[in-house]
This record gives C-alpha cells, structure tokens and sequence, in this order.
C-alpha cells in the first residue's frame, strides 16, 4: 500500500496475486503534478501465463504514465489550455494514439518472442485536471465513480457476455453466472483492431474514482463495493474490498486504485 497527495485529492494503490495465483500479471501507478494541479492513475490487468502478463501490463503501465507526463510538462504552445494543461482535443487523441501505440508494441514483442505468445493486457486509466477527468479502458478492469453515497461505472467491459447484455440476448442474471463472462472482446496485446473506450466527466466536490482488476468485480458486487466506499478513510477501504475479495476466494489477482479528495 502506498500513498501520494495532489493539492487535495489523495491515491492509494494495492494490488495482490489473490488466493490461487502465484504470480501477479497486474499492474498499477500514477504521477502528479502539485504545483500545475493534474493527476493520472493506471491499472492493467496482463493475460499470457508465466511472466508474458506481467510483460504487457507493465509495458502499458510505464508507456502511459509517460504520456501523460509530457502532455503536460512540454513547452506551451496555442494548444494548451490553462498554462500547462492540454486541450480536449489534444488530450482525446493523445489516448486514442496511445491505445494504438502500445497495443502495436505488445504485438511486437510477441513476435520476437515466440515464448511470450498470446500475452497481452486490460488496461483502465484515469487523467484528472482544470475539474475534468478523462478515462481511456480496454478489456474488462473498471473505473467507478462514487458521488452522492452512490456508486455509477462509468466504463463499460469489453466482454462477450456484455456485448449479448447490450444487444438484449441475456439477462443481467444469467449474466452473472455465464461461463463466459470473462471472455474479452478487446485487450491490447490482441489480434483484433481496437475501438477503446474514451470519455470525460466533470468532477464535483465529495467525488471518488475507484480503478480496479475483475478480480475484485468478480468476487464483490457492486453493491458491496459502493457500500465499503460510504466509509470515510481511503486506505482502510482498499484494505477492506482487497479482504473481502480475498475472504471469497479470489482466484486471480486482485488490484485496486482509489482516488479522492482528501479528508
């Protein structure tokens, strides 16, 4: 568990191999900018066995928190909006060539490396600045927002199952118990191309964004988890939701990353 402070938002970060992994392909980070007030958090989850995972989700990790660092650390220009802070336009396709770049070069280190084949990596992010935050996500890690004592996800899972959900072709409570609700239809590192998830939302006073891995989603319901977030403390919420997981078995790695206004 650790912990960085942005002018009055906090971040806490955990991750975990779960209760029948031994190793941990998740990855997790985030950077901050006191003096310019921005912020950016990323949790990948990494697929492929054996170290190919943990490969392509720190690879998406380390490429991301890079990014965002030069968006707002390059020189001004008529592209910037308040002083360092890029624009709307700047910042959607900054993500949109990320999401390209780094699916590209996991599919390039597979082909070097035969012995890695079949890796790849979710991956969800979250870039807060000028009271915006912009969210990127491929696969099925989530980002949720907790407003009001009410919990809303605000991306959507790249999943078989979601996608029969979205065209009406199952339940909500078949859903939850098909065998192939963690069957992805996008991940980096994959053969299709990709159509990743981008949006902005404007943040309010009180709000708290909640990165995590399906491997706390697929233990604890959403209800628990906006339930464990009404309490106050940032790190004793990550260490309850990460218990609860772990006390439901958790077969796969559990990570987890809460962003919030201070106390």
């Amino acid at each position: 568990m650790s912990e960085t402070t942005l002018f009055n938002w906090t971040i806490n970060g955990v991750s975990h191999e779960g209760k029948k992994r031994r190793t941990n392909e998740d990855s997790i980070g985030w950077h901050n900018d006191i003096e310019n007030q921005w912020l950016c958090a990323v949790l990948a989850d990494g697929m492929g066995g054996h170290a190919a995972g943990e490969i392509a989700s720190s690879m998406a990790r380390s490429q991301f928190l890079d990014l965002v660092e030069h968006l707002f650390t390059e020189p001004k220009s008529k592209d910037h909006k308040h002083g360092l802070h890029p624009s709307e336009h700047t910042m959607r396709s900054a993500l949109s060539e990320f999401i390209r770049r780094v699916d590209m070069q996991i599919k390039t280190h597979a082909e070097f490396h035969p012995e890695d084949k079949g890796l790849g990596t979710t991956l969800v992010a979250l870039v807060i600045y000028s009271e915006q935050a912009w969210i990127v996500n491929i696969g099925d890690s989530r980002c949720y927002r907790f407003r009001d004592n009410q919990l809303q996800q605000l991306t959507r899972d790249d999943t078989l199952v979601q996608s029969w959900l979205d065209n009406g072709k199952i339940t909500y409570e078949l859903a939850e118990k098909s065998p192939y609700k963690n069957v992805l239809t996008q991940a980096l590192g994959a053969k299709e191309e990709l159509s990743p998830q981008i949006l902005s939302v404007e943040i309010a006073p009180g709000d708290r964004f909640l990165l995590c891995s399906d491997g706390l989603t697929g233990c604890i319901d959403d209800r628990m988890i906006c339930d464990t977030l009404k309490q106050n403390a940032p790190e004793p919420i990550l260490h309850q939701l990460l218990d609860e997981a772990l006390a439901l078995g958790a077969p796969d790695n559990v990570s987890l990353i809460l962003i919030g206004e201070a106390k």
